[in-house]
């Protein structure tokens, strides 16, 4: 049975079974796969009421639109909903029609029930053969791929407790799984507990047999700063984020000396003002003392870096108590679902664009160094 079909067939049941979160999710995966456009969104989300309505009105401008992208949404309702797609007998995807297969030498993104879309063969033969251009990827039994995560949630002041981002942390594991990273991951560490972990995580061996590495800090946050859990008003105990490129860097770190070292920070930088979510912002910067660099290095001091931020610098990260945060969320979304196909940089291109109609926050790309495009091919 067609796809737009099988909606319309289950529109009461859908219409019952979905909740308000999972409409918001669900609506923000079709506006990412652009079977909605900006206005459709607005109409499911902010023109209805109740969550009925917004089922209702999601399910209809779908269906509308015909097979291909009423497939699409039941495919996302899989990924989001399980449990109610096995109520509905959605769960096997080999009911639903496919459709019109697409030429063979146009690569097209694979219909799959894998929560992060594999790399296809051919994608994989054509990009990695480009070695002046694509960074190597190991084997995937001989290699080693490890992660650092650090999320601050609780704080020695109960107010500044980071509440929905316990979401990001284990969706963003489950991403980083899926790329083949072994995660480590640390909660509700100080300052100086912070750097000693970051310093430790630089010295694992196990880097020698990577190919590349993601440092990821959650936490509140000041312009060039990451809090640590004792800080308060009175209490200076900040992170500044330039030590992560010290500790990491190509004198400090050899075993990920040339190799793509991706650095994705959560955090306020500023305090503008914003009523509507929670913020993850704590106070104004103080003035930050900058030391001189040090010496000459025969190889570049600091290379294969590329740092993503939440937001640009004096403004707040926003952040659902339920959801998570507005950055790692979009970030997880578009990763998962584009990684087979783009490079690092062309994702967090995507990922800024999705901001573009939210102008309260921007995320921001920082420090890139990287000397080649990096490919996560999820699959390899």
């Amino acid at each position: 049975m067609e796809a737009d079909k099988i909606l319309k067939e289950l529109r009461t049941k859908l219409v019952n079974g979905l909740n308000k979160s999972v409409i918001a999710d669900l609506t923000d995966e079709m506006l990412e796969a652009k079977v909605i456009n900006v206005s459709e969104s607005e109409e499911i989300l902010q023109a209805n009421i109740t969550t009925k309505d917004r089922a209702r009105v999601l399910i209809d401008i779908v269906s509308r639109k015909g097979h291909r992208a009423s497939l699409k949404l039941i495919q996302s309702v899989n990924q989001v909903d399980r449990e109610l797609c096995h109520q509905l007998g959605l769960s096997l995807m080999e009911n639903v029609g496919s459709p019109v297969p697409p030429t063979p030498s146009a690569p097209v993104n694979p219909v799959t029930d894998e929560w992060i879309t594999p790399c296809m063969q051919q994608q994989y033969d054509e990009i990695s053969k480009k070695t002046k251009e694509v960074y190597p990827m190991l084997p995937k039994h001989s290699r080693k791929r490890l992660a650092l995560m650090i999320n601050n949630i609780e704080f020695d002041d109960p107010k500044m407790t980071r509440h929905g981002a316990k979401v990001d942390e284990d969706q963003m594991q489950n991403l980083l799984n899926g790329f083949g990273y072994e995660v480590e991951t640390h909660h509700n560490l100080t300052a100086e507990e912070l750097e000693n972990t970051i310093r430790a995580f630089s010295n694992r061996e196990e880097h020698m047999q990577s190919d590349s590495t993601f440092v990821v800090l959650m936490s509140h946050g000041l312009r060039d700063k990451i809090c640590g859990k004792l800080y308060n008003e009175t209490t200076e105990d900040t992170f500044h984020i330039d030590k992560v490129f010290n500790i990491l860097n190509n004198k400090n770190c050899k075993g990920l000396r040339g190799k793509p070292k991706i650095i994705i920070i959560q955090a306020c930088r500023g305090s503008s003002n914003g009523h509507v979510y929670v913020s993850d912002s704590a106070t104004l910067d103080p003035h930050a003392n900058y030391n001189e660099e040090g010496p000459f290095y025969q190889v570049h001091k600091e290379s294969d870096f590329i740092c993503f931020c939440s937001t640009t610098p004096d403004c707040k990260s926003f952040r659902d108590v339920q959801k998570g945060t507005f950055f790692i969320q979009k970030l997880i979304s578009i990763m998962r679902q584009n990684a087979w196909q783009d490079h690092i940089e062309e994702i967090f291109l995507k990922v800024q664009q999705s901001f573009q109609d939210f102008f309260r926050q921007l995320p921001v790309k920082e420090r890139g160094t990287l000397m080649k495009k990096f490919y996560l091919f999820p699959g390899f």
